[in-house]
């Protein structure tokens, strides 16, 4: 199956200092109203949604703050899905914003061959199925270009766009500022894994590095750097 992976440019967003982004409290799935508590940037943001989306009561802001040094990921650093993408999965869709340029998203843009099967996690590592050797082919023909976002602008993307983490150019604070629309809200109560004492605040990183190269990029990491 043939999937598009896209996004939109919606405008600018404001500008806001690291003195300001480093007070702002992450949002692990809240709903609008509870999420104006994160601070003046999760505010801004909120007023900036569409009124559509404002009003929906299944709209919940999804957010990160993280200090990253230069060479950190704010998370894995592995192709993947947002949501689940399959025949059955429902459509998502996401408004971000990046604050700050410590890590900027790459994203994967044009027509992308879905399998039937779907991996957990929406992931294929590795090998000659992996999204690596598709998205390293596509890239070579022309038929996929990459992109990475670009701090303070607004983007739309859904559940079928393919994109991942890139490491941080240089150090600072990074806010990662999203409202996810489609998705079944999570119950009261249930923290569904992004619990305020989950490790959802922390910079998640699952990657295991394997390489000497990759181990020279891992060094940013080791707890005396």
């Amino acid at each position: 199956m043939i999937i598009a992976s896209q996004l939109r440019l919606l405008g600018p967003f404001p500008h806001f200092p690291q003195e300001v982004i480093r007070e702002e409290l992450s949002q692990p799935r809240t709903s609008v109203t509870e999420a104006r508590s994160g601070g003046p940037a999760h505010r801004a943001f909120i007023d900036l949604l569409p009124e559509a989306w404002r009003s929906d009561p299944q709209v919940e802001i999804f957010s990160r703050c993280l200090y990253l040094k230069e060479g950190w990921y704010p998370l894995s650093p592995h192709f993947h899905f947002d949501w689940g993408r399959g025949a059955d999965a429902p459509f998502v869709e996401t408004l971000m914003v990046c604050m700050g340029d410590a890590s900027l998203t790459e994203f994967i843009l044009g027509p992308l061959d879905l399998p039937e099967a779907d991996p957990a996690g929406g992931r294929r590592r590795g090998g000659g199925e992996g999204w690596d050797a598709q998205v390293a082919a596509g890239l070579a023909s022309g038929a996929l270009r990459s992109w990475r976002i670009e701090p303070w602008q607004l983007v739309l993307f859904d559940n079928r766009t393919l994109h991942r983490a890139r490491p941080a150019g240089k150090t600072g604070w990074r806010l990662l500022l999203r409202a996810i629309r489609g998705l079944e809200r999570m119950a009261d109560g249930a923290d569904g894994g992004y619990g305020r004492r989950a490790p959802f605040t922390t910079c998640r990183n699952g990657y295991v590095p394997e390489t000497a190269e990759e181990r020279r990029l891992h060094a940013a990491y080791r707890e005396d750097a």
